[in-house]
């Protein structure tokens, strides 16, 4: 049996995604990512107009996604409701809705407020997410990537780490762990 290669965030800038009717560059992908570290869409920034939602799913073929379904599935953000957006978190070290345009503002800040790209406070610590792995077919998160000074990279698994304390938009600073996982210092 073949072991399920991994996805990595950062490995998700400039890709190809064969669609059922044609071929669309990506210039990042952004799975967003819930409580249950399952990735209900994904928003694709492509190389030309505003960031798009993409529902899956995807199959990793060598170096770019397949997918059965066509580019006129794709939907703007706004369709995602502002309250569902609340409820999701997702890993853009790049801040790529900072220069999107044709995006509604309110939609912007409640991306921007999802996203754990911000430094956090773990074991008395401060970290950054480094990475985060996703499975092949971007339908799951398996691990977050964590690095910082004096600090050897952290590998965190559901339950090692509280996703949503690690938000901009969280009230908190610190990011608790559920448990203290043996392999963290």
């Amino acid at each position: 049996m073949v072991p399920e290669l991994a996805v990595h965030q950062r490995g998700l800038v400039d890709r190809k995604i064969l669609f059922a009717d044609s071929e669309v560059e990506a210039r990042y992908i952004l799975p967003f990512v819930d409580r249950r570290w399952k990735i209900p869409f994904a928003v694709l920034d492509l190389r030309e107009g505003r960031p798009l939602v993409f529902d899956g799913p995807f199959r990793l073929d060598r170096f770019r996604f397949r997918t059965v379904s066509r580019t006129d599935e794709l939907r703007p953000i706004e369709s995602v409701s502002l309250g569902e957006l609340r409820e999701l978190a997702h890993f853009d070290p790049w801040w790529v809705f900072r220069r999107s345009t044709g995006v509604q503002r309110p939609w912007v800040e409640a991306v921007f407020a999802t996203n754990i790209a911000r430094p956090w406070r773990l074991f008395g610590r401060t970290v950054n997410v480094g990475d985060l792995v996703f499975s092949s077919r971007l339908d799951r998160l398996e691990e977050i990537w964590a690095r910082g000074q004096m600090l050897r990279s952290l590998k965190l698994r559901m339950g090692e780490v509280d996703l949503f304390a690690l938000r901009s938009g969280s009230k908190g600073e610190t990011a608790r762990p559920r448990r203290n996982p043996s392999k963290a210092l």
